[in-house]
């Protein structure tokens, strides 16, 4: 946003310069508006080519499948659809209006009413909460240290993938009112541009008074979750687990990366073959934890209520998740 223009002078010249400088805003809102309508029809066409060309193929083979990437590039849509469904209750929670869903924070500093919401740790790009916020109209929360242009990710990624009444309905609301979309994410979606880290105090509580993050806007927004996810969140996915258990919050992570050089004190226990024959004392050991599936099993062992399940959509799908009772 321009920073006001301070104009000396009265009479016509001040006039004049209050004019102009109504007249440059006009002209950006405009510009914005029209970029806007652009992004979406732009976005359309690229849908429609995607269609027509999929019933066809390029030497034999699919070209939709031939694509990088291409085998899940609708993990946010299944995955959302999942969640829906495994945690129905999150339906009733954050769609609610309890509160300011901008002042958590504060309002769980003053024990004011709150906006209960999904906290998406981890988000990237912001696909998963861009569906369940505006195409679900749940309120999200969702912890980046990137910067996330949200509406930029639904109108060309979203938009473009759904119902064909959808897409027809979403360019009627913008033709009536080009801030639509980001009007809409105003109400319910908010960014917390940093890391998502382990709370420093560990044991399981349901009555903590003192925050146990640093930030006091991610301890709010941990302790007013009603589902905390986590698709692919990297290095902040055992951070997830252990926030969920410490404030006893309903989870589901989808590990992706084990990084074991900078997790190495991560270790699970598994049978020993060479001692296979011996006492059970002696017939396990411990390993470090260097796969997927070895990380997979080291969360799930952290609590024996955790579920591991997989998911309806290709590429990493293991989900590690708890309904929080």
């Amino acid at each position: 946003m321009m920073a006001p223009i301070a104009i000396d002078g009265h009479g016509d010249d001040a006039e004049l310069g209050t004019s102009s400088v109504d007249l440059i805003d006009k002209t950006k809102q405009q510009k914005k508006e029209d970029g806007r309508q652009r992004a979406l029809d732009i976005a359309m066409a690229k849908q429609k080519m995607s269609n027509n060309d999929s019933g066809g193929s390029q030497n034999g083979t699919d070209v939709k499948n031939s694509r990088h990437g291409a085998r899940n590039q609708h993990r946010h849509k299944h995955f959302a659809r999942w969640i829906l469904d495994r945690f129905p209750h999150v339906l009733e929670d954050c769609t609610s209006n309890g509160g300011d869903l901008s002042n958590e924070a504060e309002h769980a500093a003053t024990r004011k009413p709150v906006q209960m919401h999904i906290l998406d740790v981890a988000g990237g790009k912001g696909e998963l909460s861009a569906r369940l916020s505006l195409c679900h109209s749940l309120h999200v929360i969702m912890i980046d240290p990137r910067p996330a242009d949200v509406e930029s990710v639904y109108m060309n990624s979203v938009v473009p993938k759904l119902p064909k009444i959808w897409q027809q309905s979403i360019k009627e609301q913008l033709n009536n009112s080009p801030s639509f979309v980001q009007d809409e994410l105003e109400k319910r979606f908010i960014q917390l541009v940093m890391p998502f880290l382990s709370p420093s105090c560990m044991e399981t509580s349901t009555n903590q008074l003192e925050p146990c993050f640093q930030d006091k806007r991610v301890d709010a927004s941990v302790r007013n979750a009603s589902l905390i996810i986590g698709l692919h969140a990297d290095g902040a996915t055992e951070a997830i687990v252990d926030a969920a258990l410490l404030y006893q919050k309903p989870f589901v992570v989808v590990p992706c990366c084990v990084f074991p050089n900078l997790f190495s004190d991560r270790y699970i226990t598994v049978p020993n073959k060479e001692k296979a024959s011996e006492s059970n004392d002696n017939n396990a050991k411990r390993i470090p934890v260097r796969s997927h599936d070895q990380f997979c099993t080291y969360l799930l062992a952290k609590d024996s209520r955790f579920v591991m399940e997989i998911l309806p959509f290709e590429g990493r799908n293991v989900a590690i998740w708890w309904d929080g009772k």
